[in-house]
């Protein structure tokens, strides 16, 4: 990456949130901001510029990572997106077009390649 970007991580485990962010301290230009379930997200989203959801599909509550991903796109059309699951029933074609699926559980090195496609997508590196 050659420019700083921040990423919002959203999970409603507090653990995968901190694994996540573990992860991506380590990589040179990349920021997170923890946001624990879809409450924490969507308040994040309003206050923040994201350049990159990593979400997890499957939230407490009514509001699903898929959902707030939609948002994300709402407030900033430039923003990536990675949808993360370890639920097997969660399919490619359930995320937005410019998302990138990635199943957990997963390594750092798959973590940055997916946001790395994932703003290729939108055409942000």
């Amino acid at each position: 990456m050659d420019t700083n970007k921040t990423v919002l991580i959203v999970d409603d485990d507090n653990m995968v949130l901190e694994s996540i962010d573990l992860l991506l301290s380590a990589a040179d230009g990349l920021q997170s901001i923890r946001a624990l379930g879809s409450a924490g997200a969507m308040s994040h989203l309003r206050q923040a510029h994201v350049d990159v959801v990593v979400a997890d599909v499957i939230l407490a509550g009514n509001v699903s990572g898929i959902d707030i991903c939609h948002e994300a796109i709402r407030h900033n059309d430039e923003v990536a997106i990675v949808v993360i699951t370890a639920d097997t029933e969660v399919h490619v074609h359930d995320i937005p077009d410019r998302g990138v699926f990635l199943r957990k559980p997963f390594g750092a090195a798959e973590l940055l390649a997916a946001i790395g496609l994932a703003l290729g997508k939108v055409g942000r590196r």
